[in-house]
């Protein structure tokens, strides 16, 4: 395996490792941690049932993982269109292995195995 493809697929797999929400985590936890700052949020949290925490902290993880989702899908764009390069140890990382960063990440946030 190249040393572009090691470093692509290193940099997806590290996206996904990071790609649960701490928001959604203190939504069906314990709340956020007890600071003035965020009294209104764990009073709104508090007056919620279960499920509805629930429900919250599934929205809340789906636009976590949109977030990283966009993000990815502007920094194709911008290395298709307009000259962006995405380089680690003096190597061009591709944006375009398997169809681009953002169908990657994705894909392996849904369990997937990288193509062969």
């Amino acid at each position: 395996m190249s040393e572009e493809l090691e470093l692509y697929k290193a940099f997806i797999d590290g996206l996904v490792e990071r790609k649960d929400s701490i928001t959604a985590r203190w939504v069906k936890g314990d709340g956020f941690p007890r600071t003035e700052d965020n009294q209104a949020k764990n009073e709104l949290l508090a007056a919620l049932t279960p499920e509805q925490k629930g429900v919250l902290a599934g929205l809340l993880q789906e636009e976590h993982i949109a977030g990283i989702h966009t993000t990815l899908a502007y920094l194709n764009k911008m290395m298709d269109l307009d000259g962006l390069e995405l380089r680690q140890d003096e190597v061009s990382l591709p944006n375009d292995y398997f169809e681009s960063l953002h169908y990657g990440f994705i894909c392996r946030c849904d369990g997937d195995e990288w193509p062969e």
